[in-house]
């Protein structure tokens, strides 16, 4: 399989950065950094982040050495959703402010409801997936890693009690009763 060019520009990347933060990193920066074997991966939209999110990379962080987080495109959420609630800079230093993070890597490529390709040319020794994902039927990655060696470990953090939908369904609900315009 030809990979797409999948990472943004490290250049780009590094102005994301702020003091304290995890390093924001393209695909490419990462494997020259870190062997693969010592990454653990976890992937999402992270929009907005909730505490299933962080006690899924918590969790993650303990299962390898290095906890690499892959945040989903705008193009994914405005799949999934309609409309990116927080754009992926925002997001990803969101993640990259969690202390376990060790790296965060943007995946904005369009078209791709999945981070396969990531994977693919990541290979981490461990995929890591929480909530509601838990096998084939439900992990779109699932393939990729049975292929490219990488392991599966599901089930991580909390049980899914927390959804990123509802949460924007629910402020969405707030703003029609007109509560920012001091209509209250």
């Amino acid at each position: 399989m030809i990979l797409k060019e999948i990472s943004m520009k490290q250049s780009e990347l590094d102005s994301w950065r702020m003091p304290g933060m995890a390093p924001i990193v393209s695909i490419e920066k990462l494997s020259k950094e870190v062997k693969s074997n010592y990454i653990v991966a976890t992937s999402g939209g992270y929009d907005p982040i909730h505490p299933g999110h962080i006690s899924c990379m918590l969790e993650a962080s303990k299962l390898n050495k290095v906890l690499v987080v892959i945040v989903n495109g705008d193009w994914f959420l405005k799949n999934k959703k309609g409309k990116a609630f927080q754009d992926l800079k925002a997001r990803c230093q969101i993640v990259a402010s969690i202390a376990c993070v060790d790296y965060v890597v943007p995946f904005p490529i369009e078209g791709d409801k999945s981070v396969s390709q990531a994977i693919e040319q990541m290979r981490p020794f461990i995929f890591a997936k929480g909530g509601d994902r838990t096998d084939a039927q439900n992990i779109a990655e699932w393939e990729t890693c049975e292929a490219v060696g990488t392991r599966i470990v599901t089930g991580v953090g909390h049980p899914k009690h927390w959804s990123s939908s509802d949460f924007l369904k629910d402020w969405g609900e707030f703003v029609k009763k007109g509560f920012l315009a001091g209509n209250r």
